[in-house]
């Protein structure tokens, strides 16, 4: 070969390798670095590999700002309609599995999502003072449902989604709002795996009519709600098929219990519930407190108050003793006992009490509360009547027992659920208590 034709392979060469150097260099960065952008069809490629994945319970969930009622726990309710919002470039929330579980990838739902394009990362790690970031990710832009991240297979408990704002897809400068509403972990272990399949709420608690009656709400939140003392009584609604993912819904788990101030309630309240009314073979219950053993049990976990009237704080019931309105003595009982968590308007994580109220202690010495007890916290409760005592025990430990101070202790039934309290008169701002119940129970003995 001739010096002349050398240079020019060695020319071209070189030429060749100054183009291939920043493919390689890309490609590498795709293999290695952990703040990729992944266009759609590698997105697609890569939750297919993950097709063996399952949803990884998320056991509470907190944010490093938000904006009232825009709160953290909103985006675990399985709602487009609410959201977790919050202001800033680094605003975070952060979800905790409960342990340290597999994590393939993650399904998030941005508010407005079909008008923005959100920008985020996705931190992880086994504590929350020491995080890695292993994605950086801007949303498609295209809808307001789920879209799914894959994320590099990470072991962590905690994973955190730091908001960078976001821009419309019409143009213009990034605004730092930051707004998911729903969320879910997939990959596998963590604290809770929710099972799959379409089961109702009623099947997953394994209810029926004879045993009890729902009260809840038709129509959006707001002026257009309509409460139902038996929610069957409302056009179209078929007991074992019902579910709303406004007030009344399922995780395949847990049932939830979503009730919100300023709609009004029953004729003889005016506090807003969603719960369930004891029923025996169809009929309405109704037994006696001084004669046998009335027992029911429930695992419960509030994940948020709501605001009351005064907006000073918030506080709900998630289960009680309901007794007669006036008893044959003449005696207005009511409310047995209530057994109650209360705590800060629009709370949705830390620490709360417990309130016992009702007949039992409102009009034998005044309500008493006990602290030690937190919100997104998952407790197994039981409530007693028995010889005209009533006693209450938290994770198998007696809490609270005193004697029902009257003659008649007839007309009794439970309930569970979510009554809120303390908003009686209370306009309708979008706030609402939540509460999950699962593994519900009653005996007669």
């Amino acid at each position: 070969m001739k010096k002349n034709e050398r240079m020019t392979v060695i020319s071209v060469t070189k030429n060749f390798l100054s183009k291939l150097l920043p493919v390689i260099l890309m490609a590498l960065c795709i293999i290695s670095c952990s703040d990729e952008q992944v266009n759609d069809d590698e997105e697609q490629i890569l939750t297919r590999l993950s097709a063996n994945s399952t949803a990884i319970g998320v056991s509470s969930v907190s944010a490093s700002t938000s904006q009232s009622p825009n709160l953290p726990s909103n985006t675990l309710d399985g709602s487009t309609s609410t959201r977790w919002s919050g202001l800033g470039d680094g605003a975070s929330i952060t979800y905790d599995l409960g342990n340290s579980a597999n994590i393939d990838y993650v399904k998030i739902a941005f508010y407005k999502g079909d008008t923005r394009k959100t920008k985020f990362e996705v931190w992880v790690g086994n504590s929350t003072s020491n995080l890695t970031q292993i994605k950086s990710k801007t949303s498609a832009g295209t809808s307001t449902d789920f879209e799914v991240f894959d994320l590099p297979n990470s072991t962590a408990r905690y994973i955190q989604v730091v908001g960078k704002g976001y821009v419309l897809n019409s143009g213009g400068s990034t605004t730092f709002w930051n707004s998911i509403t729903k969320f879910e972990a997939w990959g596998s272990g963590g604290s809770v795996v929710p099972p799959t399949g379409n089961d109702y709420p009623t099947a997953v608690l394994g209810i029926s009519e004879n045993t009890w009656k729902i009260n809840s709400f038709t129509g959006n939140p707001g002026s257009s709600a309509t409460y139902y003392d038996d929610i069957t009584d409302a056009s179209g609604i078929s007991y074992n098929t019902y579910a709303d993912d406004n007030y009344f819904y399922t995780d395949g788990e847990w049932v939830f219990f979503k009730c919100y101030r300023g709609l009004g309630g029953s004729a003889n309240s005016q506090n807003p519930r969603v719960e369930l009314r004891e029923m025996d073979n169809g009929n309405l219950a109704s037994w006696t407190g001084d004669s046998g053993t009335h027992t029911m049990e429930w695992t419960v976990q509030v994940n948020q108050l709501p605001q009351d009237t005064d907006g000073d704080g918030g506080v709900l019931c998630f289960g009680q003793i309901h007794g007669p309105s006036v008893n044959s003595d003449g005696v207005e009982v009511d409310d047995v006992v209530r057994v109650q968590f209360i705590g800060d308007e629009n709370q949705s994580s830390g620490s709360v009490s417990l309130k016992i109220s009702g007949y039992v202690t409102e009009e034998q010495g005044g309500s008493q509360t006990f602290s030690g007890y937190s919100l997104d916290t998952t407790y197994n409760c039981k409530l007693v009547y028995s010889g005209g005592y009533v006693e209450l025990f938290m994770n198998g430990s007696s809490v609270f027992r005193k004697k029902m101070e009257v003659d008649d202790l007839s007309e009794n039934y439970f309930k569970a659920g979510n009554y809120l309290q303390s908003v009686k008169g209370a306009s309708y701002t979008g706030s609402y208590g939540l509460v999950r119940i699962k593994n519900l129970s009653v005996t007669h003995n």
